[in-house]
């Protein structure tokens, strides 16, 4: 039997890869911040069934089991949408109107959460809630021609919210200089009746194997029915289709536009063609019974009919106007809204030959978006930093970010919200101990969780600047989204091309929230990198360069040559650390210096398990012979003196505070080069600078440093001399002490 195969080999295997892996959460981590159950308003003119009115309650509904929810609703009509369970609605029936809502006003002001959505109504109405001491934030819900009032009426608010990027900047070019923000609403997943495309045809008298065309909305003008009637002629000349059209008359031109379209119809002799069942409370069931749905609106804020259909995975013909292509889908063709009949029916004719992919961002949680708002009152600058980071794990930005703390606790007051478990708890019993707040933003993985919980604390905290501290680029694009309407500073501490390229990975997400990568640097008050780096465009002017910094340990030790030479690497167990080129370079050495031992101080992540795995396997027959694993070491730097050189891996490195804290520990360093790394490796006079992590290459330079002791004794001290004058504790603490005090 091979010695790597007995029983006690794969014990010592097991209890290797135990001491590799940190488990996914420590029992030591920070708490979860405690926060209360809050009441979130909304106040509607009606509910009647047109895409405003939807949108609130899909919002309602879904925040309901998280929040308080109130709705008044100022109109009753019918028909309207149903109410879901769970809700506080009030209705001011029509009358008296003005005082009511002044009533309502106290109220929301008195339930804590003085927010308030308000969605179709006037300027006045506004007004009167903002006496009762609340305060509104009009939701512009259609393109400028469709505004129930003009763009200065709506200067009475901290924001807006607009349902689409268009209409966002119709208002701006109106002359609106409230901030506004946009929402792109995404409605739930659909779940039909599994006979509804049978039943609703036999409903409507459509033959079962017909083409249907459907289309959802109240008849008035800017729908252009009478453009879906020429359309559905040119096609009945070689298909056998109908065209169903959900809805009814409504406002003041609904009757004028309800006669053209029968007068169309008749004209165009398709008239037994053509199905009104009126309007249906629920028009989104229908769906299975359409093989198309058609939108020609004259102009459109973000169609919900449209959105609802292409979930339900149908194609869709629409006229390009308003928000209607700012969320892209397999399934949607859009065309000008005044290209040629024959050009809307070859279009259906297109978007027929096969059924298209569902959108990828089905199931978006949008409604996520809208309670931030909810729970975003105007906010005054104060003077307090609120660090957000990803965990407080053994890594080297988390001991950067302790050690900043630990530095600035006496001239700054600071939370810090860590948004994800904790795979150690060194870090979190450190901060802890010196007294300061540190706290879990939510259990979750959600980054909607951590954000809301986050603003809540922004909130109730009058934070005035948030310090984004290797954070997950979601939370980070959330958080500036919804901040960008106050004067809340931004500060984004980042390392550099990794975080850039984990910004540019959340294209598809960025376009979901409306809100792209170009805004998040643009709403940045500054981007902090830790070297002379290449920075986002978008960023320029706002960038500061402020290395990490360590602590001098006094004159570093006289070092003899070991008569065993000891390799260090301390850091993360993770693919990007190149640990088995690590282990391949030692095999190379061993055929010269046979007794050098390889020491690696640092855990994997779970999500970096199997990359564990790989490194035992490659280590093999020498773990705890010539390899040793130490796991998770919470006095590294003090233990590095005991090394005889420091061994350095990485991509996309910003300030790697691995290289800091051996060159402060008077070690000679072999580093690659990558990012900041440079900046502390100056090759051949702080230590040695490799092209790449070729494990010959890397052999070679050991060989050269345990070979010549007296070399690398003048490499270590040129290196402690270097960090001290250029990388101190000191200075980092003061350039981000005068950072805060003038983001």
């Amino acid at each position: 039997m091979n010695a790597a195969d007995t029983p006690f080999a794969a014990l010592v295997r097991r209890e290797a890869l135990a001491t590799l892996i940190a488990p996914e959460a420590s029992p030591g981590e920070p708490a979860l911040i405690e926060l209360g159950r809050a009441v979130v308003s909304a106040v509607i003119g009606s509910l009647a069934l047109g895409g405003a009115e939807r949108i609130l309650l899909d919002w309602a509904a879904s925040c309901a089991k998280r929040y308080r929810v109130r709705i008044v609703v100022l109109r009753d009509v019918q028909p309207e949408w149903p109410v879901p369970r769970g809700l506080e609605v009030t209705r001011l029936g029509s009358k008296d109107l003005i005082p009511q809502l002044e009533g309502v006003g106290a109220a929301i002001a008195a339930a804590g959460n003085r927010v308030v959505l308000c969605h179709m109504l006037t300027a006045a109405e506004r007004q009167a809630l903002t006496r009762g001491g609340a305060y509104p934030v009009p939701v512009l819900h259609n393109a400028s021609a469709g505004w129930i009032e003009p763009a200065d009426a709506l200067s009475d608010s901290h924001c807006v919210i607009a349902v689409s990027r268009t209409a966002a900047k119709e208002l701006q070019a109106a002359g609106c200089r409230t901030p506004s923000v946009v929402i792109h609403h995404i409605p739930g997943t659909p779940t039909p009746r599994p006979d509804a495309r049978r039943e609703w045809r036999v409903c409507w008298a459509v033959p079962q194997e017909a083409l249907v065309i459907g289309m959802i909305g109240a008849v008035k003008p800017q729908k252009a029915y009478p453009r879906a009637l020429r359309v559905l002629a040119a096609l009945v000349e070689r298909r056998d289709a109908y065209l169903v059209i959900l809805g009814g008359p409504i406002g003041r031109d609904g009757m004028l536009a309800w006669r053209a379209a029968l007068t169309q119809a008749m004209r165009l002799g398709i008239e037994e063609r053509v199905r009104l069942p009126g309007f249906v409370p629920n028009a989104a069931d229908c769906l299975p019974a359409f093989d198309l749905l058609l939108n020609t609106s004259r102009y459109e804020g973000l169609s919900i009919a449209t959105l609802e259909a292409l979930v339900a995975g149908l194609p869709v013909v629409a006229s390009d106007v308003g928000g209607q292509g700012e969320i892209s889908a397999p399934g949607l063709a859009l065309l000008p809204f005044a290209a040629s009949d024959i050009a809307w029916a070859c279009a259906v004719d297109t978007a027929l030959r096969r059924r298209p992919a569902l959108p990828a961002w089905r199931g978006f949680p949008s409604h996520r978006l809208w309670t931030l708002f909810h729970l975003l009152p105007p906010l005054e600058r104060g003077a307090d930093v609120l660090f957000v980071t990803a965990n407080l794990n053994a890594g080297g930005a988390q001991r950067s970010l302790v050690n900043l703390a630990l530095a600035l606790k006496e001239s700054l007051r600071f939370e810090i919200a860590v948004c994800g478990n904790s795979s150690s708890a060194h870090f979190s019993h450190k901060l802890e101990q010196a007294e300061l707040r540190v706290y879990r933003s939510a259990a979750s993985r959600d980054c909607f969780d951590h954000a809301e919980a986050i603003l809540r604390r922004i909130v109730a905290g009058r934070f005035g600047t948030v310090c984004f501290w290797n954070v997950d680029a979601k939370v980070k694009l959330v958080l500036a989204k919804v901040l960008g309407v106050t004067e809340v500073r931004l500060v984004d501490v980042s390392p550099g091309g990794y975080s850039f390229e984990e910004m540019r990975a959340t294209r598809a997400f960025q376009e979901w929230i409306a809100f792209s990568e170009d805004e998040y640097y643009a709403r940045l008050d500054r981007l902090v990198l830790k070297y002379c780096g290449a920075a986002p465009p978008a960023a320029t002017g706002k960038v500061s360069v402020i290395p990490n910094g360590v602590a001098g340990q006094g004159c570093a030790p006289m070092r003899a040559a070991a008569a065993v030479p000891r390799i260090v690497v301390s850091g993360r167990i993770a693919p990007s650390k190149f640990l088995i080129e690590a282990v391949a370079a030692m095999r190379v050495l061993w055929r010269e210096y046979p007794h050098a031992e390889l020491h690696l101080l640092g855990r994997a992540e779970q999500r970096y398990a199997a990359y564990a795995q790989d490194l035992l396997n490659a280590i093999g027959p020498d773990l705890g012979t010539r390899v040793f694993l130490h796991g998770a070491v919470s006095d590294a730097p003090e233990r590095l003196a005991g090394f005889s050189v420091a061994l350095v891996l990485g991509e996309r490195q910003g300030c790697p505070n691995a290289v800091l804290e051996a060159l402060a520990a008077g070690l000679p360093v072999i580093a690659n080069d990558s990012g900041g790394t440079r900046e502390l490796v100056i090759d051949g006079r702080t230590g040695l600078l490799l092209p790449g992590c070729d494990p010959c290459e890397i052999a070679a330079a050991l060989a050269r440093v345990i070979g010549d002791p007296a070399w690398a004794r003048c490499l270590s001290e040129a290196g402690r001399r270097h960090v001290v004058r250029r990388f101190s504790m000191k200075r980092m603490v003061t350039a981000y002490r005068n950072l805060f005090r003038c983001a």
